[in-house]
C-alpha cells in the first residue's frame, strides 16, 4: 500500500464535486489523471487553477526569452535551496530533458546538490544561479546592483523579470509542497522518467 499523498485529507478525483471537480478537470493530464501536486491542494480548490496558470505562464510560455533548460534549472535550484525534493526531482528531470546532454546535466545537478557551483555551467548560467541563490536565501539584501551581473551576462530585462518570477514562484511551490507533505508520484517531469530513490 502506498503512503498517503499528503498530510492533509485528499479528495480523490472520483469524489470531487463542484469547484474542485472543475479544477481537477482543468489541470488533469492527457491520461486523465491529476498529479499529486494538485491532489494535495484539494482542500483549497479555488487555488488550484490560478496556481497552475501562474506556473504555465512562467515555464511554458513562448514569451519567456530564457532557454527552457535554463528556466527549468533555475526552478530546480530554488527547489534544492528550499529543500523541496518533489520540485527538485520533477524540474531536474525537465532540465535534463531540455538540455539534451545527460552527462552535462547530471554533473550540473550533482554539483548544485553538493552546494557547489558547477564547473560545467557557462558564465550566463552561473549568473542566473547566483542571482536565484541570493533572492532565495537573503531576499532582504537584494539591491539594484544585483541585476548588473545578469546584464553583463547578456540577460535582457524581460529575461531578468522571468528569472525573478520563477525564483519567487518556486519559493512558494517549495513551501506549499513541503507544508502539505506532498508525496512524489511514480514518474518525474514531462518525460515521465522513473523517480530516483530518495537519498539515505
Amino acid at each position: 500500500m502506498k503512503p498517503a499523498i499528503a498530510w492533509v485529507d485528499v479528495i480523490a478525483q472520483s469524489e470531487a464535486k463542484d469547484t474542485l471537480a472543475e479544477a481537477y478537470d482543468a489541470v488533469k493530464g492527457k491520461d486523465g489523471r491529476v498529479e499529486n501536486l494538485y491532489l494535495a491542494m484539494s482542500q483549497t480548490p479555488a487555488a488550484i487553477q490560478p496556481a497552475d496558470a501562474h506556473y504555465l505562464a512562467l515555464l511554458h510560455n513562448p514569451d519567456n526569452p530564457l532557454a527552457p533548460w535554463l528556466a527549468e534549472l533555475a526552478a530546480t535550484y530554488v527547489a534544492m535551496l528550499c529543500g523541496c525534493r518533489y520540485a527538485a526531482v520533477n524540474h531536474g528531470a525537465n532540465f535534463r530533458m531540455y538540455l539534451e546532454d545527460d552527462a552535462r546535466a547530471d554533473a550540473i545537478l550533482q554539483a548544485l546538490e553538493a552546494g557547489k557551483e558547477p564547473a560545467e555551467a557557462d558564465s550566463k548560467t552561473l549568473a542566473a544561479l547566483r542571482y536565484a541563490r541570493k533572492l532565495s536565501q537573503t531576499p532582504e539584501q537584494m539591491t539594484a546592483q544585483d541585476l548588473q551581473p545578469l546584464r553583463a551576462a547578456r540577460f535582457c530585462d524581460k529575461g531578468i523579470s522571468y528569472l525573478i518570477q520563477i525564483t519567487a514562484a518556486f519559493a512558494y511551490w517549495a513551501r506549499m509542497i513541503n507544508g502539505l507533505g506532498t508525496r512524489l508520484g511514480d514518474t518525474a517531469g514531462l518525460a515521465e522518467t522513473p523517480v530516483p530513490a530518495a537519498p539515505k
